[in-house]
């Protein structure tokens, strides 16, 4: 009698080596399936236990989505290894190990419920190693209809403050039960680690509304997080990471305020081109034949207000938040089917000692007809991309350059060409282009009109500045503020301004607002580190109007107490002092308030 070719009962821990790189990894393997069903609303639900440390730790996750779920027979078989339902070469699937593979590395229990026309009619099946250890499961079992379990029942219908997500017609729930390998355990930094790492993944599918993606911990369901796009690229409009070109320091997300953008933009060669570039790539097809198929490269590079010395006058860009989410960022990203399967360098650019390399981006597009030739791993965790030596190559590919090199052609000396603009980009400064600020307009419009204001412009006896102390005075400011080389120009522009406000990261310790008297103008400094600034401005200046509204507020008091006569100069001084230390003080109480019982 033959003998079984594998022991079932022996290769439980085998079965859970699946070679997967990280719990991020194995969860964008589920949200694969999902995507490729056709899901409009993937929600990835995280359960929390105790440990035997007496900590919460994640011990459950489920995946529930919207597709176009399974039938009994395809249902039947999702479990089984090998046991592919996708074998056409489109979309992301084809391989079909991703679902029992990606589960039994983070849990050995796991439950598949699926649907189609009415969660009435949802069919369950399951695969659990302790029962295989125990010869208790031998195959997977027929499905069975059972009702999805609470607590994740309570989604299939679920309405937050903004949206419905109807999952009840036709979908899919995957449960990892008794996860034991996930790594952080705990919800928060687990959180973290799959907001940033399914963001970049599926960017592209999140940007073109294909599919949502929302993380849900169970416990508290109105803290659900949206995933954005994580680009490597510094591109997309809805990126999770956009700037302000009046606070670079700083990163928002989009809709947290206006007059936010992209901080990189395609890269052309010299202004030339488009920033993308298409590769016929040469390769034998699986007929032996010689074929080509196109391979999108695509560029990015910092924008010169986010990167240059105007915008970090007094410091390296990298030690900011821009620069530090750029930092993680740095690398090349491998796209297939629209999906991140790889980001790394590929030994196309080293980073020893210039860290420099953050402030660019490169992306590869490919189809999955090229899979073999980009050597893609059977649960797309990473594709054979590296240089190969010539010898080691078959008699019949000697005539076919192999992929790296046919890349590595237009790929390096792009990067070397992006590396030494930027290094000219940081040697600039901007120029500054006079009045450019709604508030500034508007103060000089009534500043300027005798019948709105009822204060004399100077006093008689105060000398009058020439126009070429004017121009000088205003240049030596700009100087200052960050501006090389001004003109005489445009240091009169800026003195002829009533007001001039400057957005600068003075410190937590300094006060939120600082003003002085320059000839002419008055120079509004608002502190970006102030408690008052990011706890409240930041907050209200994703409306553009208040935003204006607020500077004419403060220009106003600041102006009048400016404006007084002389002999007041003094106890004003002592005015504004006062109220800043008020204003700190009121500020550190709302949001700190002491303990009064």
């Amino acid at each position: 009698m033959g003998k079984s070719i594998v022991d079932i009962r022996n290769m439980g821990d085998a079965l859970r080596n699946t070679g997967y790189k990280n719990i991020e990894s194995a969860v964008s393997e589920i949200i694969d399936n999902s995507v490729e069903a056709g899901a409009e609303n993937i929600f990835v639900i995280l359960r929390e236990g105790v440990a035997a440390s007496g900590r919460k730790v994640v011990t459950e996750i489920g995946f529930l989505d919207n597709g176009e779920g399974m039938n009994s027979d395809v249902l039947g078989s999702c479990l089984g290894i090998g046991a592919s339902t996708r074998q056409a070469r489109k979309g992301m699937g084809r391989f079909g190990v991703g679902l029992p593979q990606a589960s039994l590395y983070a849990c050995p229990e796991i439950e598949v419920y699926s649907w189609q026309g009415g969660v009435e009619n949802a069919q369950k099946v399951y695969l659990d190693i302790n029962k295989i250890k125990d010869g208790e499961q031998t195959e997977i079992e027929d499905p069975i209809q059972e009702a999805i379990p609470e607590p994740y029942a309570s989604y299939i219908r679920y309405q937050t403050m903004l949206e419905a997500y109807d999952f009840s017609q036709s979908g899919t729930l995957v449960i990892w039960k008794k996860c034991d390998r996930i790594n952080p355990k705990t919800r928060g930094p687990l959180t973290e680690r799959l907001e940033f790492s399914l963001g970049q993944k599926f960017r592209y599918f999140i940007h073109d509304e294909v599919s949502k993606i929302k993380i849900v911990c169970d416990e508290n369901p109105d803290a659900a997080i949206d995933i954005v796009p994580n680009d490597p690229l510094f591109l997309m409009e809805d990126n999770c990471v956009l700037c302000d070109p009046e606070e670079p320091k700083h990163i928002y997300k989009a809709g947290q305020k206006t007059n936010i953008e992209a901080p990189f933009e395609l890269y052309t060669a010299k202004g030339t081109g488009t920033g993308e570039v298409e590769i016929p790539i040469k390769y034998i097809n699986k007929n032996g034949h010689l074929a080509t198929s196109p391979v999108t490269i695509r560029f990015s590079i910092v924008k010169n207000k986010f990167y240059d010395k105007t915008a970090f006058p007094n410091g390296d860009p990298g030690n900011y938040r821009l620069g530090k989410h750029a930092a993680k960022m740095e690398g090349i990203s491998v796209v297939r089917a629209r999906r991140e399967i790889d980001f790394r360098r590929f030994d196309f650019y080293s980073v020893i000692n210039k860290p420099q390399h953050r402030w660019w981006g490169c992306e590869i597009i490919f189809e999955p007809e090229l899979d073999e030739v980009f050597g893609v791993s059977n649960n797309k965790q990473y594709v054979e991309l590296k240089k190969v030596d010539v010898n080691d190559l078959d008699s019949d590919e000697v005539d076919i350059s192999p992929i790296w090199d046919q890349l590595a052609a237009t790929i390096i000396p792009t990067i070397k060409a992006m590396y030494a603009q930027n290094e000219e980009t940081r040697k600039n400064t901007r120029t500054f282009d006079g009045n450019n600020n709604p508030s500034t307009e508007i103060i000089n419009t009534v500043e300027n009109d005798p019948a709105t204001t009822d204060f004399d412009e100077e006093d008689e006896d105060v000398d009058v500045p020439s126009a070429e102390e004017v121009a000088e005075t205003g240049k030596e400011e700009l100087k200052e503020l960050g501006y090389e080389n001004p003109t005489d120009e445009q240091g009169t522009a800026f003195i002829n301004n009533s007001v001039n406000f400057v957005y600068a990261d003075k410190g937590e310790r300094s006060p939120a607002f600082d003003y002085k008297a320059v000839l002419k103008t008055t120079v509004i400094t608002i502190n970006t580190s102030h408690k008052f600034y990011t706890s409240f401005l930041s907050k209200i200046y994703s409306n553009a109007e208040v935003k204006i509204t607020f500077e004419l507020f403060l220009a106003s008091l600041i102006q009048s107490v400016r404006k007084t006569d002389s002999y007041q100069l003094v106890e004003n001084d002592r005015l504004m002092t006062t109220w800043y230390n008020r204003l700190n003080n009121y500020i550190s109480e709302q949001l700190n308030p002491r303990n009064t019982q």
